[in-house]
């Protein structure tokens, strides 16, 4: 199934948790400086839709575990090697380069996601006229559920229903919002040994005419929980 529109809590503009997200503007051939887990997995991704075709320059400090089909990577400190800042290379499908300065920090599992300040550019100047108040009423929506408030015109069904989706997670739909749209949204815990990393794209099994996804948390070790939140439309 295809989801036309995936969002994250920092595409979103929210502030959910500390740690949870850091969305960092970056231009080509730049320096940025990044937090990373000296711990833990820490997730590099594109904002907005990119993907990462390279990254390269981390070979004695960081494990990185690439995954191709999302465009994404993930770091694993080497043992011993966590306590100073070093840097590495991001290369993004539109063949622009970015320079991250990273700083071990100690600090949970953490995202970090990279917009590039080019790319957000001519995403504004190309995007249809119509598709822009779409595009808004999708993230004011979510973004007012995440804050806990109803969505003004929209009517709230608290639930409590078990979804069986993966035998890893225990999903549970805990409440829904009718209106424009349904929004509909899922508390997800991971019931593994091991730690779970979420892709938006994976819930496209919980609905049909999905329009957007947003996952308050990517990553998450055991016994951990995240919020999702499923916009589609009004049936």
């Amino acid at each position: 199934m295809r989801i036309p529109l995936i969002l994250t809590a920092a595409l979103l503009g929210l502030s959910l948790e500390a740690h949870a997200l850091q969305l960092i503007e970056v231009t080509d051939g730049e320096t940025v400086t990044v937090k990373v887990s000296a711990k833990e997995l820490t997730r590099i991704a594109m904002a907005d839709g990119e993907r990462i075709a390279r990254i390269w320059g981390l070979e004695d400090r960081m494990q990185v575990e690439p995954d191709r089909d999302g465009g994404q990577a993930f770091l694993r400190p080497l043992s011993g090697l966590s306590s100073q800042a070093f840097s590495f290379f991001v290369r993004d499908e539109q063949g622009e380069t970015f320079t991250l300065l990273a700083v071990p920090v100690d600090m949970p599992a953490d995202t970090v996601l990279l917009r590039s300040k080019a790319s957000k550019a001519t995403a504004r100047a190309s995007a249809p006229e119509t598709e822009i108040p779409y595009i808004y009423s999708i993230k004011a929506l979510i973004r007012t559920l995440a804050q806990g408030g109803v969505p003004e015109g929209y009517q709230a069904a608290a639930l409590a229903r078990d979804i069986p989706l993966w035998k890893e997670a225990k999903v549970v739909e805990i409440a829904r919002y009718t209106g424009d749209f349904t929004a509909e949204v899922y508390r997800l815990t991971n019931v593994s040994g091991k730690a779970m990393r979420l892709d938006e794209r994976e819930f496209g099994a919980l609905a049909a005419d999905i329009q957007a996804v947003a996952i308050e948390r990517q990553v998450l070790a055991p016994t951990e929980s995240t919020r999702v939140y499923l916009v589609r439309k009004d049936r």
